[in-house]
């Protein structure tokens, strides 16, 4: 699990060229909490911190079990009545990204991605409230039975604030 610093109205995060900054891009929030101490070698604690669990290792399990890599080319050669959805491979959106991007599509092979992203709120000490937001990614590729399973429903980030997040896309698209 990797942590990641973020600023503390959830604007950005401290990551590749902004991992060196004290200071948030957009709003100018510093990223540490201020302490009273003055004590240099004290460990600063920053405002938000994303905990980021890597997705590859668990998509290449996907296709170490020969039965698994299998239905993860379902998607190509399952059929529905015209009309019908059944699967998210019968939507619109799936017809029109296999349009835009062809090289992509023509390899059954390829991952696609469903993202879900729900939020709750903990209630902390004297009726302070704190935001976790768990980030999900599932593999559509599957038979919709799989897709939907807890097996195959892959937690890669949880973004804990105290504040909510203003702007995820920072933190999802990105990795």
């Amino acid at each position: 699990m990797e942590k990641i610093n973020a600023y503390k109205n959830g604007c950005m995060m401290y990551w590749k060229d902004d991992i060196d900054l004290d200071y948030c891009k957009v709003c100018e929030e510093a990223r540490y909490k201020l302490t009273r101490e003055r004590n240099p070698n004290r460990t600063k604690t920053p405002y938000t911190v994303l905990r980021y669990l890597a997705i590859n290792p668990r998509l290449q399990r996907l296709y170490a079990s020969q039965a698994t890599a299998e239905q993860m080319t379902w998607h190509a050669n399952h059929q529905t009545e015209e009309g019908s959805m059944c699967h998210p491979s019968d939507a619109e959106a799936w017809r029109h990204f296999n349009q835009t991007h062809p090289d992509f599509a023509a390899e059954p092979c390829n991952v696609r991605l469903g993202l879900c992203i729900d939020g709750f709120t903990l209630h902390g000490q004297y009726g302070r409230t704190y935001f976790c937001k768990p980030v999900i990614l599932t593999p559509y590729n599957l038979p919709l039975g799989m897709c939907l399973s807890s097996k195959y429903m892959f937690l890669t980030m949880v973004i804990s604030s105290p504040s909510n997040p203003k702007c995820l896309r920072e933190f999802t698209w990105s990795r």
